[in-house]
C-alpha cells in the first residue's frame, strides 16, 4: 500500500504541474479559475501543490477533473499525466502539454483568454481568446449547433 501511495504521489504531482501550466497559459489566477470551475480556490491550490490539507497527496474526483477542463477549455486528457501510456511506478514529468487526443488542434487552443472572459465570464460561458498583439480582435468560437 505504501508503494501505491508513493506512485500516486508522482501522478498527483504531475497533475498539479499540468493544472498550473494550463491555468497560467490561459492567464487565470487561482481565484478566477475557482470561480469559473465553481470550486474553492483552496482546492485549486491543493491540487497544484499535490497536497490535501497537509495530510496526504491530492486525489481529484472525475467531476473535479472535468469541471477544471471545462473552465480551462481543454480536453480532460490535457490535465491527466502520462495519457496514452501504461501506468508505471513513477509518473514521468514532461513539460509537454500535448496529448494523443489531438490537442491542441485549433489555433485558439493555446491562447490566453481575453480580458472580458478572464474577469466577467460565468461558469459554462463559451470562451473568447486574446490574439497576440497586432493580430486584430479577440476570437470567439462559433456557437455549437443546438440539437
Amino acid at each position: 500500500m505504501a508503494g501505491e501511495r508513493q506512485a500516486w504521489s508522482s501522478y498527483g504531482y504531475v497533475f498539479g504541474r499540468r493544472l498550473q501550466r494550463l491555468r497560467t497559459m490561459r492567464g487565470l489566477s487561482q481565484d478566477r479559475l475557482a470561480e469559473l470551475a465553481d470550486i474553492s480556490r483552496n482546492q485549486i491550490s491543493n491540487l497544484e501543490r499535490n497536497n490535501n490539507n497537509g495530510n496526504s497527496t491530492s486525489d481529484p474526483t472525475m467531476s473535479t477533473v472535468y469541471t477544471l477542463a471545462r473552465a480551462l477549455h481543454v480536453p480532460p486528457a490535457a490535465l491527466l499525466p502520462n495519457v496514452g501510456e501504461y501506468v508505471t511506478d513513477i509518473c514521468p514529468d514532461t513539460a509537454d502539454l500535448a496529448v494523443e487526443v489531438v490537442w491542441p488542434n485549433d489555433p485558439t487552443d493555446t491562447l490566453a483568454f481575453d480580458v472580458d472572459h478572464v474577469f466577467f465570464a460565468l461558469p459554462g460561458d463559451s470562451p473568447s481568446f486574446a490574439l497576440p498583439q497586432g493580430k486584430g480582435e479577440a476570437t470567439h468560437p462559433a456557437p455549437e449547433a443546438e440539437q
